[in-house]
């Protein structure tokens, strides 16, 4: 193969579900994402099948010979050379590690210069806009999100002035409006692109929904958010313990407040333990390391929990609540009040008989060959009252601590966080070995340590099958969503700074462009987030996650916004201002449009801007045809146009 030289020999398994007598076959090899020649093989019989492929690129007539391999640590150190990455190498990874590269090349530039292991070392210390460990000492803010004003559940009603639905007081402060604009500002504008890569992805499988939270209060809503920016680049067990405590999660799925019937009948909601096993850490299949399910003697999937699981972790949630409420100065002073204390982490409560103090079994984990067992609290119900609810709730922070040691030490953790952060950053199909590789990271950083976030993300963006110049597996890639969409087209076209747009694009006030994708950010409709993450592609045995939002209604979405970026408004290119919208998003594309006169020099340059050098000589010819039957008297038609059909195609549209 070409750039796997030592690959000579391939040794095939037939599946089991084939006939004995299929005939001719086609047979290609995938490695890192790259694609070799196709050979016909015959299963049982001869001929029929398939055509040969029209231009095959044959097996040299002696293999060579063997090559060292490289282990992976010796792949990445190349990368330490600024040289060694092409240009569509790099422009790739910032399609992977950012919300799209600058028009103005400024990233680009400044990777080419220092190479890709020095610039994600660059993102990790670089802090986000919003540092305050002394606003509010139960809560140190590191994050991309200001702290949010607290506000009552209700507005207080005479003589407040009114705070209903057509005010700015609703708008911002019962509504996600602030935290919508807050998100797209940062996706557009600052530089930390990395950690809000990351802060998202995980979002989309440790979810809260803001409609659960007193219909989309920022106030609820925007801890959760700050929680998972400051342990994006951390260990993934602090991510997994104060996500468990922040009080939006404990309202979005019932721990707050989560209480046991009675101890001789200890039945509490079971809400939060299904999905924080199901969805934010070791899934329904126990896995090997590579991500690939274990089976039974049968051929069966073995679950990684049951029933009872379940149930002996919900007791371990139990008996935690809000903490002391925020006194709060409205309009101007005119009102004080208090508001639920949704900033803080939740605290065991002061009832003691909310608490289960049982015995709990878990589950077996890498420290331990046997399920791990929470003890019955032993000094519960001895002493004075006010012994009993200290010993009480010593217990259950003790408790807690060992349940969520059980989950991020179980073995499953590590390939499902893996399968999760690959598919939203590189590919919908990694293969098990890519997988393998970044559960190993978990496992251990270099320095003994579990979980580090940061080696973890090193190893999926350097990792061979991340990296190269073009990906001719045809399975390879994932579909941009909405809002990646959204933001590497206005990326890409210079919307990248705060007198260019007010970040107003995602808000249900006055329009949300993702939402009509598809996708309503911060607004995921269900646990399982915007879309399924192992939603299947229809005739085939691979996911596709984001294609479980993609239908007739959303693929016309997706047009129209950019027929409205691009094609509508031909004055000033880009979203108008409008009502709650003061500044609108403005777009530039006149360094492209100066290649106008020379069509295809201008699709030569949307294929390096927007296609790292990817698009198939096809849609080249295609474009290049539309395009110079355009007058050249209109350059801004040819560019608007060229860059249009560039940004509709599913070429662009899957990001390979």
């Amino acid at each position: 193969m070409p750039s796997f030289d030592g690959v000579y020999m391939v040794v095939l398994r037939l599946n089991d579900s084939m006939t004995s007598n299929l005939g001719d076959v086609l047979l290609r090899l995938n490695l890192h994402g790259a694609a070799s020649n196709r050979v016909r093989l015959a299963i049982g019989t001869i001929g029929g099948g398939p055509a040969d492929d029209s231009a095959p690129n044959p097996a040299p007539a002696t293999p060579p010979g063997a090559a060292t391999p490289l282990t992976v640590a010796q792949y990445q150190a190349q990368y330490n050379n600024p040289a060694f990455a092409s240009d569509s190498d790099l422009r790739r990874f910032l399609e992977q590690a950012s919300w799209g590269g600058r028009g103005d090349d400024v990233d680009f530039s400044h990777l080419r210069a220092i190479g890709i292991p020095a610039y994600i070392n660059e993102q990790f210390n670089m802090p986000p806009q919003f540092i305050d460990a002394s606003t509010d000492p139960k809560f140190s803010l590191a994050s991309n999100y200001p702290f949010s004003q607290s506000y009552p559940q209700f507005y207080p009603g005479s003589p407040a002035p009114p705070c209903d639905s057509s005010t700015t007081c609703f708008r911002d402060n019962y509504t996600l409006y602030p935290l919508q604009k807050q998100f797209m500002l940062n996706a557009l504008t600052q530089p930390d692109q990395l950690r809000q890569r990351v802060s998202f992805a995980v979002h989309k499988f440790i979810v809260v929904g803001g409609q659960q939270l007193n219909g989309n209060q920022p106030f609820w809503f925007s801890p959760y958010l700050q929680t998972i920016d400051r342990n994006s680049f951390g260990n993934f067990r602090n991510m997994l313990f104060e996500v468990t405590l922040n009080p939006g999660m404990g309202e979005y799925l019932n721990m707050r407040g989560n209480s046991v019937v009675s101890q001789s009948n200890p039945t509490p909601n079971e809400n939060y333990a299904r999905e924080v096993m199901q969805l934010f850490s070791i899934g329904v299949d126990t896995l090997n390391q590579d991500g690939t399910p274990v089976l039974d003697a049968q051929g069966n999937r073995v679950p990684s929990y049951d029933q009872t699981a379940i149930t002996n972790l919900a007791r371990v949630f139990t008996g935690w609540d809000l903490d002391t409420n925020k006194s709060i100065s409205l309009d101007g002073g005119v009102t004080q009040t208090s508001a639920a204390n949704y900033q803080d982490p939740m605290v065991p409560n002061n009832n003691r008989n909310r608490y289960d103090i049982g015995q709990k079994t878990l589950l077996t984990d890498v420290n331990h060959g046997t399920p791990v067992v929470v003890p019955a609290c032993a000094n519960c119900t001895t002493g004075t009252s006010a012994q009993q609810l200290a010993n009480t709730q010593a217990y259950a922070i003790t408790s807690l601590g060992t349940a969520i040691d059980n989950l991020f030490n179980h073995p499953n953790t590590g390939p499902f966080l893996c399968i999760q952060m690959i598919h939203q950053l590189v590919t919908s199909n990694p293969s098990p070995a890519y997988v393998g590789r970044c559960a190993a990271a978990f496992a251990n950083n270099g320095s003994g340590a579990r979980g580090d976030m940061r080696a973890v993300i090193t190893t999926i963006l350097l990792d061979p099958e991340a990296r190269g110049d073009v990906k001719t597996d045809p399975n390879y890639g994932h579909l941009r969503e909405p809002v990646l969409l959204m933001t590497s087209l206005l990326r890409a076209f210079n919307a990248t700074d705060t007198s260019k747009t007010d970040g107003v694009l995602v808000s249900n006030s006055p329009s949300n462009f993702s939402n009509t994708m598809g996708q309503n950010i911060f607004n995921p409709p269900t646990v399982f987030s915007y879309f399924s993450a192992d939603f299947g592609l229809p005739g085939t045995n691979l996911v596709g996650p984001e294609f479980g939002n993609l239908d007739t209604s959303t693929s016309y979405a997706r047009a129209n916004f950019m027929n409205t970026l691009f094609l509508q408004n031909t004055g000033v290119p880009g979203i108008p201002t409008g009502t709650n919208r003061p500044v609108g998003t403005k777009i530039d594309y006149s360094a492209l449009q100066a290649l106008a006169t020379t069509p295809q020099q201008l699709v030569d340059a949307l294929n390096t801007r927007l296609m790292h050098g990817t698009m198939s000589a096809q849609m080249s010819a295609s474009i290049f045809a539309t395009v110079n039957a355009i007058s050249s008297g209109d350059p801004g038609g040819r560019t608007r146009t060229a860059i249009y059909l560039v940004a509709s195609s599913s070429q662009y549209q899957v990001e390979r």
